[in-house]
């Protein structure tokens, strides 16, 4: 019987993967992506913004779960109930529920509602007990220093990365702000194809785009650019375009 191993993005930074005997859901946004999960084991939470520690969709979840959220951030979830609350920092490792998870560093504004040194942000490396596909969620990622994807990548043999290719605005806003202000809260669909070269990868599954948008430029337009800049590249093959509730198998 083969072991299952695949993840299916729900929309917005949120996904579900199944890691052998284990179910686990990244960044639940929405009460009906929340249910449309199903039983999780496992919840990893990468950061605190509203949007990825989405206290009214995490009441929607299964409270038998675990909840993984990053250093400082175990305040916001205490009183929801969760069966286990366990807060992680970069370079901690944690074996739970059938599936072996690290949380590795990421680029991204440390906080909740501000810039502070806490909650901090992390992504993590997930894959089943013993041995299996690896999968990596970056949470978000702005446009400072990427050299650390290098060390995760050279740290884990990754089978799919699940990066961010925008957020609420369109590409160009996010240039504009890497080149103008404060090098951009996030990174557009080239810099996650960058990313995805120093993370070494074998899949990019894009997140973070087509579900909230602020109208001014197309949801689509993000899927757009990093189909064509793939395209260019030579790197079609290598990026799996989700729609909500499409299933990529890992394996």
């Amino acid at each position: 019987m083969t072991t299952p191993a695949n993840v299916t993005w729900l929309g917005h930074a949120t996904a579900v993967a199944e890691l052998g005997t284990a179910r686990v859901l990244f960044d639940p946004l929405g009460r009906a992506r929340t249910r449309s999960a199903g039983a999780v084991d496992v919840i990893l939470i990468t950061h605190s913004h509203v949007d990825h520690l989405n206290r009214w969709s995490l009441k929607a979840a299964p409270r038998s779960a675990r909840i993984v959220v990053p250093r400082g951030a175990a305040r916001l979830v205490t009183d929801l109930g969760f069966a286990h609350v366990t807060e992680m920092t970069a370079g901690d490792q944690l074996a739970t529920s059938g599936v072996e998870i690290t949380a590795v560093p990421t680029r991204h504004d440390n906080g909740r509602w501000r810039k502070t040194a806490h909650p901090e942000c992390c992504g993590y490396v997930v894959r089943p007990t013993g041995g299996g596909p690896a999968l990596h969620h970056a949470g978000d990622v702005d446009y400072s220093d990427h050299s650390i994807f290098n060390d995760i990548g050279r740290q884990h043999d990754i089978a799919a990365t699940l990066l961010p290719i925008g957020g609420m605005m369109p590409g160009w806003y996010y240039r504009m702000r890497q080149r103008a202000l404060d090098r951009g809260i996030h990174i557009d669909p080239d810099c996650a194809l960058q990313i995805f070269d120093r993370l070494g990868a074998r899949k990019l599954v894009p997140v973070h785009w087509g579900t909230l948008n602020l109208r001014l430029g197309r949801p689509s337009e993000p899927r757009r650019r990093i189909t064509a800049v793939a395209g260019e590249l030579g790197k079609t093959d290598h990026v799996a375009v989700l729609a909500h509730g499409q299933r990529l198998d890992l394996t």
